[in-house]
């Protein structure tokens, strides 16, 4: 099988036991702890251009040297390690850094820890201050401040600050985004006489985080509510608050334009009044570029997003509300942008299409953050529907179809729910379909994206991991790809064949290899098609996902954290397995543990990846006490046939936390059966034995005797295992019945067998849905009872004789 190998490798040290002694790292090295947990970031955010003392709480801190930035402006120094569960370090904020969310991760000798969020801002942070829980007691902040707040339960958070006539005042909540509990924030503003001038739960620019914003009306004293929407809150529902004059719009038309184009958009929704501005956009393609409102040097503290593609746009002209007044769309590829607003519910477009051009129509809205629920539908120039489409794998709808005839045709835009509104802003992108090709780390388990969501390798070792492809409009071969590792660290990537949508990835550290790491991104490109397509891996963690409802609050990563880290004290070895698997068969692979001297501790080991149509158990334990086990693969009868790339992972327990080992790549060959088996009805008595026939045909020639074992037989059913050869076409097993054998018809007898191949077996199941009938025996005969003699008959005429009186009776007794 060939590997594709990435990045630079040094030979590994053969003897992994004489290189470590686990007792001497355990004794010597009490600094270090694999798998580094990190639960929480305090505070929730800072000012830029500022420095902040963060304390990170979580587990198996020893040793936290680095943290992993995924956006720019952040630089953390000078960690000091309070205990295992407490790290501090100085974290500064650049004066240019990013508004909004910043994740990173922490970085120890040990391992990487789980993706946290900090959030910048432009103003000076102050903590919440009971009591404040009532209007006559509120606490009083300044303008244009942060507050870190926790709402708890049944509590109710009240803040005030003083306006003059005229001025805005915006608030702006980060709760559920702040990605550690469920948390839905309501904020409201009141004026000094109680009266709610705005309220907001769940703005759909920030979906189920809140905002609000008015003008003040008179000069005085406003206050601002924040509390759990149900009034459920906890001690870690967490918030950071936002009171200021900035401006909050809550929609941005256009909706989108070219890479590198400069845009007048307009701001709509802030109560100060609607507001242009103008942006030159990214070079990139983006799916959602944050585009920040900007008024009197303050900023939104958080964006409205906007498409960024190398389409065409038009925004909507006059009152286009049928098939007559459509909008004209130029030549495609397009993007068209419109609000539906006022009475008119319907938005129509025109464009000109050939004959069996098979085009992609697309309703952005939701994924830009507007209110809309969109339904899209296509028509011919008279208004004839051809086809429509809502809620296409989220709340945007989209479609694809094949122009029947060169022509002008019509596509418009509606609210699910026939809604209207000035923040009812949409994008509607058309373009011929196209190939594409992408990669993902897949979710391990349910609710927890977090889990082996990055690649740590311990020197001299290897770790593997899965990745998913994912092809649109193209079947086609793909090969994975790191532009950089580590020192020390390569990439082992088997071909992408194109019937697979999934493969699994080793990486390898070389024994001397520098404990290290970084942020990396890697991509995937097909093979064997013009023009070449790629694509990047992307991961998406979700910070508040709930069981059976869904992800509150997401982010998508281009890059993965990657890092050689201490030796771990055992390797995991994979046998190559000298036979085939074969359709409807079985195959058991052998798995070593090489322990480092000392370590006994327990290893749950998994196969990560399957080929199709292949399976096996979740997980299996290997105790302290064992190095090997055996891994069973059963393959179904539509297996995929052919060489396959396969591995083990195993999670190891030490006394320092648990850690992360593979075993190398090995193929698995899944092969066609060698033979298959039909057998024969059978049929017989409770203690009767019966002959079960087995007729062969064989698909493969193989050398030396077969060993055959009838299975599935009922209580009190037995048969013993026969050999055979190639050349024998039937086969009997004589099966023993016992006398309390279970009555009745069974239909699940089959036959495992082993068929010698390269010193190892051939393992097939096959003669499925065998039956024998057994019935209970007949029941014995009854002996038939004996006639009785017939009474002689009396002469006729001879008078019958008379009964003797009770006295009579009694003298005859007496003589």
């Amino acid at each position: 099988m060939e590997l594709f190998v990435i990045g630079y490798w040094m030979s590994m040290i053969p003897s992994f036991a004489t290189r470590l002694s686990f007792l001497g790292l355990c004794l010597c090295g009490s600094a270090l702890a694999f798998s580094p947990v990190l639960n929480l970031i305090e505070p929730r955010g800072g000012q830029r251009g500022t420095e902040v003392e963060a304390h990170f709480y979580g587990d198996r801190l020893e040793g936290v040297a680095e943290a992993l930035c995924y956006e720019p402006g952040i630089s953390v120094t000078g960690f000091d390690v309070k205990d295992p569960k407490h790290v501090v370090a100085k974290l500064a904020i650049a004066a240019d850094a990013p508004l909004g969310e910043h994740s990173l991760r922490l970085r120890s000798p040990g391992g990487i820890t789980e993706l946290r969020s900090f959030w910048i801002g432009q103003f000076p942070c102050v903590n919440e201050a009971e009591p404040n829980n009532s209007f006559d007691q509120p606490q009083r902040v300044e303008l244009n401040t942060t507050v870190h707040g926790v709402a708890g339960n049944e509590d109710e958070d009240i803040y005030v600050c003083t306006l003059k006539k005229g001025q805005r005042l915006a608030v702006e909540v980060e709760a559920m985004r702040l990605g550690r509990v469920m948390f839905d924030a309501y904020v409201a503003i009141l004026d000094a006489k109680r009266f709610e001038l705005a309220a907001c739960d769940d703005a759909p620019l920030l979906r189920t985080d809140s905002c609000a914003a008015v003008v003040a009306p008179e000069d005085g004293d406003y206050r601002i509510v924040v509390r759990e929407a149900a009034y459920e809150g906890s001690n870690e529902c967490q918030y950071r608050l936002h009171i200021g004059t900035f401006p909050r719009p809550t929609a941005v038309f256009p909706t989108g334009g070219k890479p590198g184009e400069t845009i007048e958009f307009t701001f709509i929704g802030d109560p100060a009044g609607d507001f242009t501005q103008s942006v030159t956009l990214p070079p990139a393609p983006s799916s959602a570029f944050p585009l920040f409102a900007v008024r009197d040097n303050l900023s939104a503290p958080s964006p409205i997003p906007v498409a960024v593609a190398a389409l065409e746009g038009v925004r909507e002209a006059g009152a286009n509300a049928d098939p007559k007044a459509a909008t004209p769309i130029p030549a495609l590829p397009a993007a068209a942008h419109g609000i539906l607003s006022g009475t008119q519910a319907t938005d129509w477009f025109s464009f000109p299409a050939k004959k069996d051009q098979v085009l992609v129509c697309r309703a952005v809205a939701r994924a830009l953050r507007s209110p809309l629920d969109p339904v899209l539908a296509l028509t011919d120039a008279a208004g004839k529907q051809l086809a429509a489409n809502d809620d296409q794998g989220s709340p945007d709808s989209a479609l694809t179809w094949t122009c029947p005839a060169d022509g002008t045709y019509c596509v418009n835009i509606r609210d699910q729910l026939g809604r209207t509104g000035p923040a009812f802003t949409y994008r509607i992108e058309i373009e011929p379909r196209a190939p594409s090709v992408s990669a993902n780390l897949p979710t391990v388990e349910r609710v927890n994206s977090q889990k082996w969501k990055n690649f740590a390798v311990p020197r001299g070792n290897r770790y593997a991991a899965v990745v998913n492809v994912s092809r649109q409009n193209i079947g086609c071969d793909a090969v994975f790809e790191a532009a950089a590792l580590p020192a020390g660290m390569k990439l082992l990537a088997p071909p992408v064949t194109k019937a697979m949508n999934s493969f699994p990835v080793v990486f390898e550290a070389a024994a001397d290899a520098p404990v290290a790491g970084g942020l990396y991104p890697f991509s995937i490109r097909s093979a064997g098609v013009d023009p070449p397509l790629a694509g990047a891996l992307l991961d998406t963690i979700h910070h508040i996902d709930i069981n059976n409802q869904g992800a509150y609050h997401s982010v998508s990563l281009d890059r993965i954290a990657v890092a050689v880290t201490a030796e771990a004290p055992v390797r995991l070895e994979l046998e190559t397995p000298p036979a085939p698997l074969v359709r409807n068969g079985v195959i058991s692979l052998k798995v070593r543990a090489v322990r480092a001297e000392g370590y006994a501790g327990k290893l749950v080991v998994r196969s990560l990846w399957h080929p199709p149509g292949v399976s096996g158990p979740a997980t299996l334990e290997m105790p302290g006490d064992k190095s090997e086990l055996l891994y069973e693969l059963n393959a179904t009868g539509d297996a995929a046939t052919g060489d396959w790339p396969v591995c083990m992972l195993a999670e190891a327990e030490t006394a320092q936390g648990p850690v992360l080992v593979s075993s190398a790549l090995v193929t698995l060959k899944v092969a066609e059966p060698w033979l298959t088996i039909a057998l024969d009805l059978a049929a017989t008595e409770q203690g009767r034995a019966v002959p079960v026939v087995a007729k062969v045909s064989y698909q493969r020639e193989f050398a030396g005797q077969a060993t055959v074992e009838l299975q599935g037989l009922p209580h009190g059913a037995k048969a013993n295992p026969l050999t055979f050869t190639k050349d024998q076409a039937e086969l009997t097993f004589p099966v023993e019945i016992a006398a309390d054998a279970a009555v009745g018809k069974h239909n699940s007898l089959f036959c495992r067998v082993n068929v010698p191949e390269a010193g190892s077996q051939v393992i097939h199941l096959t003669g499925n849905g065998g039956t024998l009938r057994i019935d209970a025996p007949p029941p014995a005969p009854v002996a038939k009872a004996a006639d009785p003699k017939p009474e002689l008959a009396k002469p006729a005429g001879e008078p019958a004789a008379k009964p003797l009186s009770r006295l009579e009776q009694l003298r005859s007794r007496g003589k």
